[in-house]
Protein backbone atom coordinates (compact mmCIF):
# COMPACT_ATOMS: atom_id res chain seq x y z
CA UNK A 1 0.00 0.00 0.00
CA UNK A 2 1.40 3.35 -0.92
CA UNK A 3 -0.04 6.84 0.24
CA UNK A 4 1.69 10.05 -1.63
CA UNK A 5 4.43 11.69 -0.09
CA UNK A 6 3.86 14.63 1.40
CA UNK A 7 5.65 17.51 2.99
CA UNK A 8 4.98 20.43 5.50
CA UNK A 9 5.82 24.08 5.31
CA UNK A 10 6.23 25.34 2.05
CA UNK A 11 3.53 27.65 2.08
CA UNK A 12 4.53 31.25 1.12
CA UNK A 13 7.71 30.39 -0.20
CA UNK A 14 8.50 30.52 -4.06
CA UNK A 15 11.33 28.22 -4.21
CA UNK A 16 9.53 25.51 -1.55
CA UNK A 17 5.96 25.85 -3.38
CA UNK A 18 7.35 24.72 -7.06
CA UNK A 19 9.35 21.84 -5.27
CA UNK A 20 6.29 20.62 -3.82
CA UNK A 21 3.82 21.20 -6.94
CA UNK A 22 6.50 19.62 -8.86
CA UNK A 23 6.83 16.47 -5.95
CA UNK A 24 2.72 16.53 -6.28
CA UNK A 25 2.65 15.92 -9.83
CA UNK A 26 4.10 12.34 -10.09
CA UNK A 27 1.69 11.69 -7.48
CA UNK A 28 -1.79 13.05 -9.02
CA UNK A 29 -1.27 11.84 -12.32
CA UNK A 30 0.66 8.55 -13.12
CA UNK A 31 -0.24 7.03 -9.37
CA UNK A 32 -3.78 6.62 -9.85
CA UNK A 33 -3.39 5.75 -14.11
CA UNK A 34 -1.30 3.08 -12.36
CA UNK A 35 -3.26 1.90 -9.78
CA UNK A 36 -6.20 0.98 -12.30
CA UNK A 37 -3.93 -1.62 -14.13
CA UNK A 38 -2.16 -3.29 -10.38
CA UNK A 39 0.92 -1.55 -11.27
CA UNK A 40 1.10 0.70 -8.20
CA UNK A 41 5.23 1.49 -7.19
CA UNK A 42 6.34 1.20 -3.32
CA UNK A 43 7.69 4.22 -2.98
CA UNK A 44 9.31 3.69 0.13
CA UNK A 45 8.06 7.00 2.39
CA UNK A 46 4.36 6.61 3.31
CA UNK A 47 3.82 3.04 2.49
CA UNK A 48 3.28 -0.30 3.79
CA UNK A 49 4.20 -4.09 2.77
CA UNK A 50 3.11 -6.75 4.19
CA UNK A 51 6.06 -9.04 6.04
CA UNK A 52 5.60 -12.29 4.91
CA UNK A 53 5.43 -10.80 1.30
CA UNK A 54 8.56 -9.11 1.69
CA UNK A 55 10.14 -12.73 3.51
CA UNK A 56 8.40 -14.37 0.58
CA UNK A 57 10.07 -12.79 -2.40
CA UNK A 58 13.78 -12.83 -0.20
CA UNK A 59 13.86 -9.36 1.23
CA UNK A 60 15.35 -6.48 -0.16
CA UNK A 61 17.69 -6.24 -2.55
CA UNK A 62 20.55 -3.94 -1.43
CA UNK A 63 22.83 -3.77 -4.44
CA UNK A 64 19.72 -1.21 -5.92
CA UNK A 65 19.96 2.30 -4.24
CA UNK A 66 16.35 2.72 -5.09
CA UNK A 67 15.60 -0.75 -3.02
CA UNK A 68 11.75 0.04 -2.17
CA UNK A 69 10.98 0.62 -6.10
CA UNK A 70 12.66 -2.77 -7.11
CA UNK A 71 11.29 -4.82 -4.56
CA UNK A 72 7.41 -3.21 -6.28
CA UNK A 73 8.36 -5.31 -9.48
CA UNK A 74 9.02 -8.88 -7.28
CA UNK A 75 6.54 -8.34 -5.20
CA UNK A 76 4.10 -7.95 -8.66
CA UNK A 77 5.49 -10.88 -10.67
CA UNK A 78 5.09 -12.96 -7.55
CA UNK A 79 1.59 -12.73 -8.09
CA UNK A 80 1.19 -10.08 -5.35
CA UNK A 81 -1.16 -7.07 -5.51
CA UNK A 82 -0.43 -3.51 -4.69
CA UNK A 83 -2.87 -0.83 -3.94
CA UNK A 84 -2.33 3.09 -4.13
CA UNK A 85 -4.63 5.24 -1.87
CA UNK A 86 -4.60 9.09 -2.77
CA UNK A 87 -5.05 9.98 0.75
CA UNK A 88 -2.21 12.06 2.73
CA UNK A 89 -0.87 10.23 5.55
CA UNK A 90 2.19 11.78 6.99
CA UNK A 91 4.17 15.40 5.80
CA UNK A 92 8.05 14.75 5.95
CA UNK A 93 10.42 17.50 4.68
CA UNK A 94 11.87 18.21 1.45
CA UNK A 95 15.52 19.03 0.46
CA UNK A 96 15.64 22.81 1.34
CA UNK A 97 18.51 23.73 -0.82
CA UNK A 98 18.91 23.12 -5.00
CA UNK A 99 22.45 21.28 -4.66
CA UNK A 100 20.60 18.25 -2.30
CA UNK A 101 17.18 18.05 -4.78
CA UNK A 102 19.72 17.23 -7.35
CA UNK A 103 21.39 14.73 -5.65
CA UNK A 104 18.07 13.20 -4.86
CA UNK A 105 16.93 13.17 -8.45
CA UNK A 106 20.17 11.96 -9.53
CA UNK A 107 19.33 9.05 -6.89
CA UNK A 108 16.36 8.37 -7.99
CA UNK A 109 17.20 8.05 -11.79
CA UNK A 110 20.36 5.89 -11.06
CA UNK A 111 18.13 3.47 -8.96
CA UNK A 112 15.78 3.27 -12.22
CA UNK A 113 18.22 2.02 -14.95
CA UNK A 114 19.43 -0.23 -11.98
CA UNK A 115 15.89 -1.19 -11.78
CA UNK A 116 15.77 -1.58 -16.09
CA UNK A 117 19.30 -3.18 -16.17
CA UNK A 118 18.34 -6.17 -13.83
CA UNK A 119 14.78 -6.44 -15.16
CA UNK A 120 14.72 -5.27 -18.77
CA UNK A 121 14.36 -9.55 -19.77
CA UNK A 122 11.15 -9.34 -17.77
CA UNK A 123 9.49 -6.37 -18.65
CA UNK A 124 9.67 -6.88 -22.52
CA UNK A 125 5.72 -7.21 -23.02
CA UNK A 126 5.89 -10.28 -25.12
CA UNK A 127 8.22 -12.05 -22.87
CA UNK A 128 6.29 -14.80 -21.08
CA UNK A 129 7.96 -17.04 -18.11
CA UNK A 130 6.17 -19.61 -15.75
CA UNK A 131 7.28 -18.23 -12.51
CA UNK A 132 6.64 -14.55 -13.66
CA UNK A 133 2.65 -13.33 -13.30
CA UNK A 134 3.35 -9.67 -14.93
CA UNK A 135 0.41 -8.78 -16.89
CA UNK A 136 0.65 -6.89 -20.67
CA UNK A 137 0.18 -3.73 -18.81
CA UNK A 138 2.47 -4.37 -15.57
CA UNK A 139 5.36 -4.58 -17.94
CA UNK A 140 4.03 -1.47 -19.91
CA UNK A 141 4.16 0.76 -16.83
CA UNK A 142 7.20 -0.33 -15.65
CA UNK A 143 9.23 -0.27 -19.09
CA UNK A 144 8.27 3.42 -19.62
CA UNK A 145 8.52 4.04 -15.93
CA UNK A 146 12.57 3.18 -16.67
CA UNK A 147 12.75 4.51 -19.93
CA UNK A 148 11.21 8.17 -19.66
CA UNK A 149 14.69 8.87 -17.80
CA UNK A 150 16.58 8.58 -20.68
CA UNK A 151 14.49 11.77 -22.36
CA UNK A 152 17.04 14.26 -20.43
CA UNK A 153 20.07 12.45 -21.63
CA UNK A 154 18.04 13.13 -25.42
CA UNK A 155 17.92 16.31 -24.71
CA UNK A 156 21.09 16.66 -23.83
CA UNK A 157 22.57 15.07 -26.88
CA UNK A 158 19.88 16.84 -28.60
CA UNK A 159 21.47 20.59 -27.93
CA UNK A 160 24.95 18.80 -28.80
CA UNK A 161 23.88 18.58 -31.79
CA UNK A 162 22.64 21.77 -32.29
CA UNK A 163 25.91 23.53 -31.28
CA UNK A 164 27.21 21.46 -34.08
CA UNK A 165 24.59 22.55 -36.01
CA UNK A 166 24.79 26.25 -35.97
CA UNK A 167 28.98 26.24 -35.71
CA UNK A 168 28.48 24.25 -39.42
CA UNK A 169 26.05 26.88 -40.29
CA UNK A 170 27.95 30.41 -39.02
CA UNK A 171 31.62 28.82 -40.42
CA UNK A 172 30.10 27.17 -43.80
CA UNK A 173 32.52 24.21 -42.93
CA UNK A 174 31.07 20.46 -43.98
CA UNK A 175 30.28 18.23 -41.23
CA UNK A 176 29.72 14.48 -41.22
CA UNK A 177 25.55 14.70 -40.48
CA UNK A 178 22.90 17.18 -41.93
CA UNK A 179 22.73 19.59 -39.43
CA UNK A 180 19.16 20.39 -38.44
CA UNK A 181 17.34 22.79 -40.90
CA UNK A 182 14.24 23.17 -42.17
CA UNK A 183 11.91 20.33 -42.20
CA UNK A 184 14.20 18.59 -39.67
CA UNK A 185 13.63 20.67 -37.16
CA UNK A 186 9.89 20.84 -37.27
CA UNK A 187 9.33 17.75 -35.27
CA UNK A 188 11.87 18.51 -32.22
CA UNK A 189 9.83 21.60 -31.53
CA UNK A 190 6.36 19.77 -32.02
CA UNK A 191 7.38 17.20 -29.13
CA UNK A 192 8.71 20.68 -26.95
CA UNK A 193 6.37 22.29 -26.75
CA UNK A 194 3.51 19.53 -26.55
CA UNK A 195 5.29 18.15 -23.46
CA UNK A 196 5.44 21.23 -21.99
CA UNK A 197 1.57 22.14 -22.56
CA UNK A 198 0.88 18.86 -21.25
CA UNK A 199 2.60 18.64 -17.97
CA UNK A 200 1.20 22.08 -17.40
CA UNK A 201 -2.46 21.87 -18.07
CA UNK A 202 -1.92 18.43 -16.19
CA UNK A 203 -0.72 20.14 -13.15
CA UNK A 204 -3.18 22.77 -13.34
CA UNK A 205 -6.16 20.45 -13.63
CA UNK A 206 -5.09 18.01 -11.14
CA UNK A 207 -3.33 19.48 -8.11
CA UNK A 208 -5.71 22.42 -8.78
CA UNK A 209 -3.37 25.18 -8.82
CA UNK A 210 -2.62 28.26 -10.61
CA UNK A 211 -0.69 28.74 -13.93
CA UNK A 212 2.10 30.52 -12.07
CA UNK A 213 2.58 27.57 -10.08
CA UNK A 214 2.39 25.03 -12.20
CA UNK A 215 4.88 27.04 -14.46
CA UNK A 216 7.55 27.10 -11.87
CA UNK A 217 6.86 23.44 -11.49
CA UNK A 218 8.01 22.59 -14.28
CA UNK A 219 10.43 25.14 -14.60
CA UNK A 220 11.62 22.72 -11.59
CA UNK A 221 11.65 19.96 -13.68
CA UNK A 222 13.87 21.30 -16.41
CA UNK A 223 16.48 22.85 -13.99
CA UNK A 224 16.62 18.77 -12.91
CA UNK A 225 17.28 18.04 -16.46
CA UNK A 226 21.36 17.94 -16.74
CA UNK A 227 21.25 16.34 -13.36
CA UNK A 228 19.08 13.64 -14.47
CA UNK A 229 20.99 13.24 -17.75
CA UNK A 230 24.04 12.56 -15.98
CA UNK A 231 22.47 10.00 -13.86
CA UNK A 232 21.32 7.82 -16.74
CA UNK A 233 24.53 7.91 -18.31
CA UNK A 234 26.48 6.36 -15.21
CA UNK A 235 23.40 4.14 -14.85
CA UNK A 236 24.62 3.09 -18.38
CA UNK A 237 27.60 2.63 -17.82
CA UNK A 238 28.28 1.18 -14.67
CA UNK A 239 26.70 -1.45 -12.35
CA UNK A 240 26.75 -0.27 -8.85
CA UNK A 241 26.32 3.03 -7.35
CA UNK A 242 26.76 5.02 -3.79
CA UNK A 243 23.57 5.58 -1.67
CA UNK A 244 23.80 9.42 -1.57
CA UNK A 245 22.06 10.62 1.23
CA UNK A 246 20.43 14.27 0.90
CA UNK A 247 21.25 16.83 3.09
CA UNK A 248 17.94 18.05 4.47
CA UNK A 249 20.10 21.43 5.31
CA UNK A 250 23.00 23.82 4.88
CA UNK A 251 23.59 27.02 5.46
CA UNK A 252 23.47 29.15 2.60
CA UNK A 253 27.11 30.71 1.66
CA UNK A 254 25.64 33.48 -0.86
CA UNK A 255 24.71 34.22 -4.55
CA UNK A 256 27.96 32.48 -5.50
CA UNK A 257 27.47 29.27 -3.69
CA UNK A 258 24.26 28.74 -5.12
CA UNK A 259 25.15 29.38 -8.82
CA UNK A 260 28.30 26.93 -8.23
CA UNK A 261 25.35 24.22 -7.59
CA UNK A 262 24.66 24.95 -11.15
CA UNK A 263 27.49 25.72 -13.35
CA UNK A 264 27.18 23.44 -15.46
CA UNK A 265 23.88 24.27 -16.77
CA UNK A 266 25.29 28.01 -16.60
CA UNK A 267 27.93 27.14 -19.05
CA UNK A 268 25.95 25.18 -20.98
CA UNK A 269 23.07 28.16 -21.47
CA UNK A 270 25.77 30.33 -21.68
CA UNK A 271 27.11 28.25 -24.81
CA UNK A 272 24.23 27.92 -26.63
CA UNK A 273 23.12 31.45 -26.09
CA UNK A 274 26.28 32.76 -27.82
CA UNK A 275 25.73 30.52 -30.35
CA UNK A 276 22.09 30.80 -31.09
CA UNK A 277 23.23 34.71 -31.64
CA UNK A 278 26.16 33.89 -33.73
CA UNK A 279 23.87 32.02 -35.96
CA UNK A 280 21.86 34.86 -36.13
CA UNK A 281 24.18 37.14 -37.27
CA UNK A 282 25.92 35.01 -39.84
CA UNK A 283 22.54 34.03 -42.09
CA UNK A 284 21.23 30.79 -40.19
CA UNK A 285 17.20 29.72 -40.61
CA UNK A 286 15.18 31.44 -38.00
CA UNK A 287 14.13 27.85 -36.79
CA UNK A 288 17.52 26.62 -35.67
CA UNK A 289 17.83 30.05 -34.16
CA UNK A 290 15.00 29.95 -32.16
CA UNK A 291 15.27 26.08 -31.12
CA UNK A 292 19.38 27.15 -29.81
CA UNK A 293 17.82 29.88 -27.84
CA UNK A 294 15.02 26.85 -26.36
CA UNK A 295 17.48 24.82 -25.76
CA UNK A 296 19.62 27.26 -23.95
CA UNK A 297 17.02 28.68 -21.90
CA UNK A 298 15.83 24.92 -21.11
CA UNK A 299 19.29 24.65 -18.70
CA UNK A 300 19.43 28.33 -17.62
CA UNK A 301 16.40 27.29 -15.43
CA UNK A 302 18.90 26.03 -12.75
CA UNK A 303 20.64 29.18 -12.48
CA UNK A 304 17.37 30.33 -11.61
CA UNK A 305 16.08 27.75 -9.22
CA UNK A 306 19.47 28.18 -7.45
CA UNK A 307 18.55 31.96 -7.20
CA UNK A 308 15.36 31.19 -5.88
CA UNK A 309 16.11 29.35 -3.54
CA UNK A 310 18.29 32.03 -1.74
CA UNK A 311 15.12 33.86 -1.17
CA UNK A 312 13.66 30.50 0.97
CA UNK A 313 12.48 31.60 4.64
CA UNK A 314 12.17 28.59 6.51
CA UNK A 315 10.16 28.89 9.58
CA UNK A 316 10.84 28.66 13.16
CA UNK A 317 11.05 25.20 13.79
CA UNK A 318 12.72 24.22 10.46
CA UNK A 319 15.82 26.76 11.43
CA UNK A 320 16.15 25.54 14.76
CA UNK A 321 16.21 22.09 13.20
CA UNK A 322 18.59 23.31 10.39
CA UNK A 323 21.23 24.06 13.20
CA UNK A 324 21.49 20.66 14.10
CA UNK A 325 21.61 19.44 10.93
CA UNK A 326 23.98 21.31 10.19
CA UNK A 327 26.47 20.52 12.43
CA UNK A 328 26.05 16.85 11.79
CA UNK A 329 26.86 17.65 8.11
CA UNK A 330 30.16 19.58 9.01
CA UNK A 331 31.14 16.73 11.25
CA UNK A 332 30.81 14.09 8.44
CA UNK A 333 32.50 16.76 6.26
CA UNK A 334 35.31 16.71 8.55
CA UNK A 335 35.07 13.11 9.62
CA UNK A 336 37.16 11.58 6.96
CA UNK A 337 40.07 14.29 6.90
CA UNK A 338 40.64 13.58 10.73
CA UNK A 339 40.11 9.64 10.11
CA UNK A 340 43.34 10.33 7.22
CA UNK A 341 45.32 12.67 9.53
CA UNK A 342 45.02 10.08 12.56
CA UNK A 343 46.27 7.10 9.98
CA UNK A 344 49.20 9.30 9.06
CA UNK A 345 49.81 10.02 12.66
CA UNK A 346 49.72 6.10 13.46
CA UNK A 347 52.16 5.37 10.12
CA UNK A 348 54.43 8.09 11.04
CA UNK A 349 54.96 6.62 14.62
CA UNK A 350 55.17 2.69 13.95
CA UNK A 351 57.94 3.97 10.95
CA UNK A 352 60.05 5.92 13.51
CA UNK A 353 59.89 3.47 16.32
CA UNK A 354 61.17 0.56 13.80
CA UNK A 355 63.73 3.49 12.52
CA UNK A 356 64.86 3.49 16.36
CA UNK A 357 64.95 -0.22 16.85
CA UNK A 358 67.19 -0.73 13.46
CA UNK A 359 69.90 1.85 14.11
CA UNK A 360 74.27 1.02 14.23
CA UNK A 361 74.99 -2.21 15.40
CA UNK A 362 76.91 -0.61 18.08
CA UNK A 363 74.02 0.59 19.96
CA UNK A 364 72.01 -0.45 21.83
CA UNK A 365 68.76 -1.09 20.19
CA UNK A 366 65.13 -0.24 21.70
CA UNK A 367 63.47 -2.77 23.63
CA UNK A 368 66.26 -4.82 23.78
CA UNK A 369 68.92 -5.69 26.34
CA UNK A 370 72.62 -5.02 25.47
CA UNK A 371 74.96 -7.78 25.64
CA UNK A 372 76.79 -8.58 29.07
CA UNK A 373 80.08 -9.85 29.72
CA UNK A 374 79.69 -13.17 31.77
CA UNK A 375 81.44 -11.80 34.43
CA UNK A 376 79.77 -8.35 34.57
CA UNK A 377 77.90 -8.21 37.62
CA UNK A 378 75.86 -5.10 36.59
CA UNK A 379 74.45 -2.01 37.70
CA UNK A 380 73.52 -3.75 41.22
CA UNK A 381 76.80 -5.18 41.30
CA UNK A 382 78.82 -1.62 40.85
CA UNK A 383 76.80 -0.55 43.87
CA UNK A 384 78.31 -3.31 46.03
CA UNK A 385 75.26 -5.53 45.97
CA UNK A 386 75.96 -9.10 44.45
CA UNK A 387 72.69 -10.88 42.49
CA UNK A 388 72.18 -13.47 45.37
CA UNK A 389 70.82 -10.99 47.65
CA UNK A 390 74.09 -11.24 50.29
CA UNK A 391 75.93 -7.41 50.62
CA UNK A 392 79.18 -7.06 49.09
CA UNK A 393 82.34 -4.70 48.72
CA UNK A 394 82.92 -2.74 45.26
CA UNK A 395 83.01 -5.00 42.05
CA UNK A 396 86.45 -4.89 41.64
CA UNK A 397 87.04 -6.83 45.16
CA UNK A 398 88.22 -10.24 45.39
CA UNK A 399 87.82 -12.85 48.00
CA UNK A 400 90.60 -14.85 48.19
CA UNK A 401 91.20 -18.62 50.29
CA UNK A 402 94.50 -19.40 50.97
CA UNK A 403 95.60 -22.69 51.45
CA UNK A 404 99.21 -23.57 52.82
CA UNK A 405 100.77 -26.76 52.52
CA UNK A 406 104.14 -27.06 54.01
CA UNK A 407 106.47 -30.07 52.71
CA UNK A 408 109.68 -30.47 53.86
CA UNK A 409 112.91 -32.38 53.12
CA UNK A 410 115.58 -33.28 55.35
CA UNK A 411 118.94 -34.44 54.17
CA UNK A 412 120.45 -37.02 56.53
CA UNK A 413 122.93 -34.61 58.38
CA UNK A 414 121.71 -31.09 59.34
CA UNK A 415 123.26 -28.02 59.03
CA UNK A 416 124.24 -28.28 63.14
CA UNK A 417 126.61 -30.68 63.07
CA UNK A 418 128.90 -29.34 61.21
CA UNK A 419 129.39 -31.93 58.35
CA UNK A 420 131.25 -30.60 55.63
CA UNK A 421 128.92 -30.82 52.44
CA UNK A 422 126.41 -31.43 53.96
CA UNK A 423 122.99 -28.90 53.41
CA UNK A 424 119.71 -28.37 54.95
CA UNK A 425 116.75 -27.65 52.63
CA UNK A 426 113.38 -26.49 52.99
CA UNK A 427 110.63 -26.00 50.76
CA UNK A 428 107.40 -24.24 50.97
CA UNK A 429 104.73 -24.17 48.32
CA UNK A 430 101.71 -21.92 48.67
CA UNK A 431 99.00 -23.42 46.64
CA UNK A 432 96.51 -20.74 46.44
CA UNK A 433 92.69 -21.67 44.88
CA UNK A 434 91.22 -18.02 44.28
CA UNK A 435 87.38 -17.31 43.63
CA UNK A 436 86.64 -14.30 42.21
CA UNK A 437 83.76 -12.35 41.19
CA UNK A 438 84.57 -9.77 38.27
CA UNK A 439 88.44 -10.14 38.44
CA UNK A 440 90.70 -13.49 36.89
CA UNK A 441 92.28 -15.58 39.26
CA UNK A 442 95.75 -15.35 41.16
CA UNK A 443 97.95 -17.17 42.97
CA UNK A 444 100.09 -16.32 45.19
CA UNK A 445 103.65 -18.30 45.63
CA UNK A 446 105.89 -18.01 49.06
CA UNK A 447 108.96 -19.85 49.39
CA UNK A 448 111.11 -20.12 52.59
CA UNK A 449 114.98 -21.27 52.01
CA UNK A 450 116.48 -22.14 48.97
CA UNK A 451 113.99 -22.88 46.40
CA UNK A 452 114.30 -26.70 44.88
CA UNK A 453 113.73 -27.61 41.47
CA UNK A 454 110.51 -29.27 41.60
CA UNK A 455 107.58 -28.41 43.60
CA UNK A 456 104.18 -30.62 44.42
CA UNK A 457 100.42 -28.50 43.79
CA UNK A 458 98.52 -28.87 46.44
CA UNK A 459 95.20 -30.77 46.07
CA UNK A 460 93.83 -29.51 49.00
CA UNK A 461 90.12 -28.09 47.99
CA UNK A 462 89.76 -24.42 48.65
CA UNK A 463 87.04 -23.19 51.11
CA UNK A 464 85.20 -19.99 49.94
CA UNK A 465 84.29 -17.34 52.26
CA UNK A 466 81.80 -14.48 51.70
CA UNK A 467 82.72 -10.66 52.34
CA UNK A 468 85.19 -7.72 51.47
CA UNK A 469 88.85 -8.47 50.60
CA UNK A 470 91.27 -10.19 52.79
CA UNK A 471 92.83 -8.33 55.41
CA UNK A 472 95.97 -10.28 55.34
CA UNK A 473 98.68 -10.58 53.41
CA UNK A 474 99.11 -13.81 50.94
CA UNK A 475 101.25 -16.13 52.96
CA UNK A 476 100.76 -14.48 56.52
CA UNK A 477 98.16 -16.83 57.29
CA UNK A 478 94.03 -17.55 56.27
CA UNK A 479 92.59 -13.92 55.88
CA UNK A 480 89.68 -12.78 58.06
CA UNK A 481 86.60 -11.39 56.31
CA UNK A 482 84.52 -8.17 57.03
CA UNK A 483 81.89 -8.21 58.84
CA UNK A 484 78.62 -7.93 56.45
CA UNK A 485 76.59 -4.60 55.32
CA UNK A 486 73.59 -4.99 57.12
Amino acid sequence: MQSPQDYREWEGDTYLTACHDAYAYFFATAMPSRNERNSAIFGGTMGLLRRSVLDDIGGWDEWCITEDAEASVRILAAGHQGIYIDRSSGKGIMPLTFDALKRQRFRWCFGGIQILRKHHRRLIPWQRHPQDRLSTAQRVDFLIGGLQWGSDLVSLGFAAVLLLSTIAVVSGQPLTFRPFAGPAIVLPVTLAFAGALRAIWALRLLSRVTTRRAVLAFLSWMALSLAVAYATARGVVRRNGVFLRTPKWREDGGLIDALRSARAETALAAGLSGTAVAAAVGGAGPALVFFTFWQAALYATAPTMAWLNLHTELSTRLRRRQRTEDRRERAATYQPHVAAATLVLLVAGGVSLLALSTTDPGTPRSFELPDRETQDQGPLGNLGIVPDGNPGGPSDTTTTTTTTTATTATTATTAASGTPGASSSTTDQNSSTTTSTGAPTSSTASTVGPPTSATTPSTTPSTPTSGGPPTSLPGGGPPTSRPGRP
